[in-house]
């Protein structure tokens, strides 16, 4: 069981134990409160979670006072003491979430930079103006795209620590991308590269997502993609080969389409 269901079941049973009561479930409109009641006792109990990840603690009591007190009406302070209270709560949490969102960005960027130096020694790898670096895996010898080009590719997005993000191979279907659309790292790479081309491309963050959470991507990170370049699409060949899509490789295609675009 994870912590945050560990919290939400003990949200609900102080709540219980700290009431001295338990109503039985009879009738449709008891059921029905006691839903209502669970579903805002398992939202306050997830805030409540977050909220102790990042240190910031609550009075479990004063909170179920204040739950009761607000059926009542019957509430010890005012609204505008209860906005202010609550705002200030609210400027705390922020700030701390900031600083570890940029504690977090800070390691990446610098993980990133250790990396990139020390793959740079390798003397397969080209680094390039941008910051690039290509290290060709299997040679091919079809046409190169043009950055107004659609193209056909495989490949396997993965983090520095090996974590995959976005995988073609495991899917089964090549992804058909614009090249303008692409992020700029990939866009550049795939420009180097000829039909039938495998490749390794480590793509600093300033090239790839920049410093902001993209899915399972996390701010600051220099990312790795093994590509191949299938093909290189004429006007109006995608449509042509156009084959219906079950819906499950649909929503797949989709996150694909959103993972590697521009922010």
């Amino acid at each position: 069981m994870s912590s945050k269901k560990i919290s939400i079941g003990l949200f609900v049973f102080i709540c219980l134990v700290s009431r001295g009561f338990a109503v039985e479930l009879k009738t449709d409109v008891q059921k029905e409160s006691y839903s209502i009641g669970v579903s805002t006792g398992s939202y306050i109990s997830n805030q409540l979670f977050e909220q102790s990840e990042l240190g910031v603690k609550a009075d479990v009591e004063a909170l179920i006072d204040g739950f009761v007190d607000a059926l009542k009406k019957k509430q010890k302070l005012s609204d505008e003491e209860i906005i202010t209270y609550l705002n200030n709560r609210a400027e705390g949490l922020n700030k701390i979430s900031q600083e570890r969102f940029n504690q977090e960005l800070n390691k990446n960027l610098e993980e990133g930079k250790k990396y990139l130096a020390n793959n740079a020694k390798n003397k397969k790898v080209v680094t390039t103006k941008s910051g690039l670096q290509y290290e060709m895996l299997a040679e091919g010898k079809g046409e190169k795209p043009k950055p107004e080009s659609i193209v056909m590719i495989n490949y396997k997005g993965t983090l520095l620590n090996g974590t995959v993000f976005d995988d073609t191979y495991a899917r089964k279907t090549p992804a058909h991308l614009s090249m303008v659309n692409v992020i700029d790292g990939l866009q550049e790479g795939l420009m180097l590269m000829r039909e039938g081309e495998k490749a390794k491309l480590v793509i600093p963050s300033e090239l790839a997502y920049g410093n902001a959470d993209v899915q399972a991507i996390p701010a600051g990170s220099t990312v790795v993609f093994e590509v191949e370049l299938v093909k290189v699409l004429k006007p109006g060949e995608l449509n042509n080969s156009a084959k219906p899509h079950s819906e499950e490789t649909k929503k797949e295609l989709t996150t694909t389409d959103k993972t590697l675009k521009k922010q």
